[in-house]
């Protein structure tokens, strides 16, 4: 583990982007997701609030359906590159996978469009008022 986060940083455009199994969805991450352990993923990932008390204030669930691997994907992400390439790219593909969740879900049609604007609030939030999270996140680990 100890030489995966030594190597911290990724380059974002060397990361390459494909889909894949997780978590019973069909889901796209980086490479370097799907190369790692499920050790090394969960000691870089958690759920979609920022840890502590802030996950009482961002839900891992939007109305009832699970977004925890689109989250656990976007923290792998938020880790790992560390460039404004890489962060507009991160926030991207966590919004594709929540709605691939969602569309993969089947629900009513209501609920479906619901859940869309909510996934929507929450990229928003992420893009506009993520930033130092991301610049600093993979600080912990090198």
């Amino acid at each position: 583990m100890e030489k995966f986060f030594n190597s911290l940083p990724i380059n974002p455009e060397f990361d390459i982007i494909s889909m894949g199994w997780y978590n019973g969805y069909d889901l796209a991450a980086p490479r370097s997701f799907w190369n790692a352990s499920q050790e090394l993923r969960d000691a870089i990932t958690g759920g979609c609030g920022p840890g502590g008390v802030g996950d009482y204030f961002v839900p891992d669930t939007i109305y009832g359906l699970d977004m925890k691997p689109a989250c656990k994907i976007h923290d792998w992400t938020f880790v790992v590159w560390n460039n404004k390439a890489g962060f507009k790219k991160a926030n991207n593909l966590f919004k594709n996978n929540m709605i691939r969740i969602n569309k993969q879900n089947d629900g009513w049609k209501l609920l479906s469009k619901l859940r869309l604007k909510r996934i929507k609030k929450y990229y928003g939030a992420v893009h506009f008022f993520g930033e130092p999270s991301y610049f600093g996140s993979h600080l912990q680990y090198v």
